[in-house]
């Protein structure tokens, strides 16, 4: 579960870059938006694996 974790803040601190280096640099280069596309799924990726959900232990 820990790994998932990991995986998930990783994906989201490296979309985070990648949307912010976008925006800076490549504006109005020709690969603007597939970069966009590709940060933004990274982003949104990373989110959906950070969250952990345990189930409540009955005593």
């Amino acid at each position: 579960m820990m790994n998932r974790m990991i995986f998930g803040c990783i994906f989201v601190v490296i979309g985070a870059i990648a949307m912010s280096v976008n925006v800076l640099f490549f504006k109005f280069d020709e690969y603007y938006d597939l970069i966009r596309r590709l940060s933004f799924a990274s982003f949104i990726i990373g989110s959906l694996l950070i969250p952990t959900y345990r189930k409540k232990h009955k005593e």
